[in-house]
């Protein structure tokens, strides 16, 4: 598309708006499009796009038909766009998307492709951790992965001077920008009208799997073993990758002890960025075993596994699937006591957080029926495991 074909685009969704037809949250794009029209000449067809809640013309540019765009909005998903056939993937969560990026970049690599991953942030997104860790990686192990930062200076309403004091932008060589300025505020039109929308917005809900109660295994082995027979029978699939940290050099607490390193991936200690990389893994048909060695780590990676994995199915209306196995444990009292903070059980708010199954194995046969689950099953699935039993 032209310039003056993005902008009738918005233009005209934008009347939508201010006509009472869109119940929704928008962000319009706009200011922006010949910076735009530039970058895409170097993206191709079958490069990753990850995109923002102000993703109109990312998915245009990428080569998304102004129809279908235009029945997403329509069907308040213009915070929601996604075309798997188009490998584009947006989130409306603020520098969600830099660690998935991450893991599609490594996984394209590890598979020789010549593809490249595009994630587009706004400026707002250099206030989160989550793309430092993203970037640092993508630079450390030179992944094709380009961040683009689109700078506004604005997160919500708010400058960059007025969020931070002073202002230093980051410095790695896989992130680009551009500044420009918008055309449109923060969300909605603009127009200052008070808006009577004639229509009710249709809900979304994430409902819970179906619960699935697994039958022991019969079997002699003891938990820990049982444990390790698991990993060691996952291994025997080309596509499953263990990845977290403490994988290779204590080896998982010696459950991945006869694995070779090389589906091993060691990972920085930064557990949203682990989390990332496994979702971005899966979307390149990999299963990822995310390794959490303690239940209370977890909560560092919640952002990706509740926004983006539990979800996922439901705002990607199913073209995205993250079949990813957690193996979460519960630290344990023996044989010494690590404290408050690396001995806690969050099984039960993990079934609360999550819309995937979530298996507590308190036996060997539990442990091995629980694993054979996950491998079979198209989707994510926690294992909470008890230290205590190995």
């Amino acid at each position: 598309m032209n310039k003056q074909e993005l902008i009738k685009f918005e233009e005209k969704i934008a009347q939508l708006f201010d006509d009472g037809r869109l119940p929704y949250s928008i962000h319009f794009a706009g200011g922006n499009e010949n910076q735009l029209i530039e970058i895409f000449k170097d993206i191709k067809s079958g490069d990753y796009v990850f995109s923002t809640h102000r993703s109109h013309y990312h998915y245009l540019l990428h080569g998304g038909r102004p129809e279908r765009l235009e029945e997403l909005i329509l069907n308040g998903k213009s915070m929601f766009v996604f075309d798997r056939n188009a490998n584009f993937y947006s989130s409306s969560i603020v520098c969600a998307t830099p660690s998935i990026a991450a893991g599609v970049a490594w996984a394209l690599k590890k598979k020789g492709s010549l593809q490249r991953v595009w994630c587009f942030i706004g400026d707002g997104a250099e206030d989160e951790g989550h793309l430092v860790e993203a970037a640092r990686y993508v630079d450390g192990w030179d992944l094709p992965c380009t961040f683009i930062i689109e700078d506004n200076d604005r997160s919500v309403s708010a400058t960059k001077l007025e969020r931070w004091g002073k202002y230093e932008p980051l410095f790695f060589k896989c992130v680009q920008r551009y500044g420009y300025t918008p055309t449109y505020p923060h969300g909605g039109s603009g127009s200052g009208a008070w808006i009577d929308f004639k229509n009710k917005p249709v809900l979304e809900t994430c409902f819970k799997e179906a619960e699935y109660h697994l039958e022991a295994v019969p079997t002699e082995m003891g938990y820990k073993q049982a444990v390790e027979h698991s990993m060691n029978m996952l291994s025997k699939k080309e596509e499953i990758i263990f990845v977290g940290y403490n994988v290779r050099h204590s080896s998982a607490d010696g459950t991945l002890v006869n694995i070779s390193e090389e589906q091993r991936l060691e990972t920085p200690l930064a557990e949203n960025l682990m989390a990332g990389l496994a979702i971005g893994m899966s979307l390149e048909g990999f299963l990822p075993v995310l390794y959490f060695e303690r239940h209370d780590f977890i909560f560092n990676a919640l952002d990706a596994l509740v926004n983006q994995v539990s979800k996922m199915k439901t705002i990607s209306q199913g073209q995205f699937k993250i079949p990813i196995i957690i193996r979460a444990v519960v630290g344990g009292v023996y044989p010494f006591y690590a404290g408050a903070t690396h001995t806690s059980d969050y099984t039960d708010i993990f079934r609360e957080l999550f819309t995937f199954p979530v298996f507590e194995p308190t036996s060997a046969g539990g442990v091995l029926a629980a694993y054979n689950f996950a491998l079979e099953y198209n989707g994510p699935v926690l294992v909470s495991e008890r230290r205590e039993l190995y």
